[in-house]
């Protein structure tokens, strides 16, 4: 302020005039008066593909723009996929074709850049959803032994490690976390929550067993050995249902069609992973467990589990065990399929579900 009371009046007076100017000439040239050279309104128009366009992994999308201007001359065109850039096309404006490949399916955003008049460039978000581009293929089974289960047993979560079941039981003042002999059913070890806690599934990661709980985005963390709570964490998901891990990270679904790909020690989201089949989404992804590099979960309120690619999400698998629910459970929500556990030392999975009097071994075909 003191500088300016220093001036000359006549100083005062041009200032404004040129702040005026510039501003004015930078309205008409549609210029920003950043260093990158962005615009203020859009001087490309997007004719294809529309919003929402549903494609097929492998697929080639025909991508069509225009100028709004005819003194627009386009450089270039990249696009950005998965952090990959490449300049597709050169020229005046036209059509491109962009090949899906093994891209990962779901709701995806191609961001399309066209760089124009030497210096310029425009930005495009083209929003696709992208299916499976195979049909999963059908799982069969033998049942290797039939074990007794607790029927008060509320499983959302189930892992096998060294000859031991860990089991996770769900519902407010019944949830537990418990080691089970499996010939008898019976809990080993057990501890229970809070009473405020609805337990959810559980993933065993170096030594130490991971627990959340269905909304209250708390989860717990336990030594293997004793049971005894090392720590408690918080996060932001907004509900618990399914834990696995792939030694790396741990892997969470919420009852959607999303898995979450979360840090361990400071329960931080890494990644995040949508999953459909040939057909579209496949939703109410729940109990999951990670069986030679594939996500197998169970979706709630059927009988059969997905088995999932969790590099790109396809569903690349299915397994019916409609044959095993109990006799009366039909259309009991209380009492659905919910339970996997793979043995590394068999290749067998235990398998069983809320509530059910029965724990199966069985063994796939073809194998994971």
């Amino acid at each position: 302020m003191k500088f300016i009371h220093r001036l000359p009046a006549l100083t005062l007076l041009i200032i404004p005039a040129i702040i005026l100017l510039s501003c004015c000439r930078q309205h008409s040239s549609q210029r920003s008066s950043g260093a990158a050279g962005r615009i203020n309104t859009s001087v490309i128009s997007i004719l294809s593909p529309a919003t929402g366009t549903v494609i097929k992994s492998g697929d080639s999308v025909l991508i069509q723009f225009e100028p709004r201007q005819p003194d627009i001359r386009v450089d270039s065109v990249t696009l950005l996929t998965d952090k990959n850039p490449v300049v597709t096309h050169t020229g005046s404006a036209g059509s491109i074709y962009w090949h899906a490949g093994n891209i990962r399916v779901g709701q995806r955003t191609i961001k399309l850049t066209v760089h124009y008049n030497d210096s310029l460039r425009e930005s495009h978000n083209i929003n696709l959803v992208i299916l499976s581009d195979i049909s999963p293929k059908n799982y069969s089974y033998r049942v290797i032994a039939k074990y007794p289960h607790d029927e008060n047993a509320y499983t959302q979560g189930l892992l096998f490690d060294n000859g031991l079941l860990y089991e996770s039981t769900g519902l407010e003042g019944r949830s537990s976390l418990r080691v089970v002999d499996i010939s008898s059913g019976k809990p080993e070890k057990i501890v229970t929550l809070g009473s405020g806690y609805f337990g959810e599934g559980i993933a065993l990661f170096k030594d130490q067993i991971y627990q959340i709980t269905y909304k209250t985005q708390v989860g717990f963390v336990y030594d293997k050995e004793t049971l005894q709570q090392i720590r408690s964490f918080d996060y932001q998901i907004r509900e618990g249902w399914g834990l696995t891990t792939d030694g790396i990270n741990l892997i969470m679904s919420d009852g959607s069609a999303q898995l979450f790909f979360i840090e361990p020690e400071y329960y931080t989201q890494t990644d995040r992973l949508e999953v459909f089949d040939n057909m579209g989404m496949v939703t109410s992804l729940n109990e999951l467990e990670y069986i030679n590099g594939k996500i197998l979960a169970n979706v709630y309120g059927e009988s059969y589990i997905v088995v999932i690619d969790p590099e790109t999400g396809k569903v690349t698998g299915r397994l019916d065990l409609t044959d095993l629910m109990p006799e009366g459970s039909e259309g009991d929500m209380g009492k659905v399929l919910n339970g996997i556990a793979g043995n590394p030392q068999t290749g067998h999975i235990y398998v069983t579900g809320k509530d059910w009097p029965v724990l199966y071994e069985i063994e796939l075909s073809p194998a994971l």
